[in-house]
């Protein structure tokens, strides 16, 4: 739809207001959105131009087809117009705005979340086990039902085989049913810590895994092991274990493997403080081995 254009300095005369409301009206787009928003006809007429922008500015949209295609100056939002008797310009979500926000609505729910972008929309529902080997089934199987329990889960098998994978799942899980979760990476999770010891800032993080609905610690035995990283984790897992809260972890090591590496830091071996570790993580969470080949292409 052509319309003409007016400059900061031209003022049309009445009848070109006319005409150019005349066409308004017969406009499509303009028609469903006096329908929508309950808007009278008749203010077109009064409110022209603020119409002739609002149908210049949605024309960008007409042919998107994703959020990647947006063209507006705020990706997923498009100009809009409201009535409760007065005319309003307003800014709008757009559908495929909309159901982002459905499908991620969930997020709010994260006390901590180091999971990736790729990870924070998936679900159990979703997994695909028409070709999965028997034992991988039965694994997978064992887990959702460990989830919808709200029992705790150690998943453990080799690179890639799908551990961090489903334990989104079951954070995701959690977090869609209203409760609290805190998903952290090991690695990362302790380099934070060790990086705000001095200043008390990670107490808030650690404080917030203690209590969260759901804890997944992902990837544990990867990380850097020192005698301050054991404590906090030792502190959070006493809490977790009194308070009787779900705790998930994944990790590349069995219990004897991580208790080798919990072992060893730069100031040398401490058994003991890893034995406490292990002892509380097996009260928390039941073993799982997953099997298979390196699965992430899947994902």
């Amino acid at each position: 739809m052509k319309l003409p254009s007016v400059s900061g300095q031209y003022r049309p005369d009445p009848d070109e207001r006319r005409k150019l409301a005349e066409q308004l009206k017969k406009d499509r787009l303009i028609q469903r959105l006096l329908k929508q928003k309950e808007i009278p006809e008749a203010e077109i007429l009064k409110s022209t131009y603020v119409f002739k922008r609002y149908r210049q500015d949605i024309e960008a949209c007409l042919s998107c087809e994703s959020l990647s295609d947006c063209r507006q100056k705020r990706r997923g939002f498009h100009p809009g117009l409201s009535y409760d008797g007065i005319l309003k310009e307003t800014l709008e979500a757009c559908r495929y705005r909309q159901t982002l926000d459905q499908k991620t609505a969930h997020l709010r729910n994260y006390l901590v979340c180091d999971l990736s972008e790729e990870f924070q929309t998936i679900s159990f529902d979703e997994i695909d086990l028409s070709r999965e080997s028997r034992d991988y089934v039965a694994s997978v199987v064992a887990l959702s039902d460990l989830c919808y329990e709200e029992k705790g889960a150690y998943i453990y098998g080799n690179m890639g085989t799908g551990k961090t994978y489903l334990a989104a799942c079951a954070a995701n899980y959690v977090t869609r049913s209203g409760k609290k979760a805190a998903f952290v990476h090991s690695p990362a999770f302790f380099d934070r810590v060790n990086a705000t010891m001095f200043s008390g800032e990670y107490r808030v993080e650690t404080e917030r895994c203690r209590f969260a609905d759901l804890l997944v610690i992902d990837d544990i035995g990867a990380e850097a092991v020192n005698e301050r990283g054991r404590m906090v984790l030792l502190s959070i897992l006493d809490a977790r274990m009194q308070n009787h809260k779900m705790t998930w972890f994944t990790s590349n090591a069995d219990f004897e493997m991580l208790r080798g590496h919990l072992r060893h830091t730069s100031k040398g071996d401490d058994s003991a403080a890893a034995d406490r570790i292990i002892e509380r993580i097996r009260a928390l969470a039941t073993p799982v081995y997953l099997s298979g080949d390196d699965r992430r292409h899947l994902y």
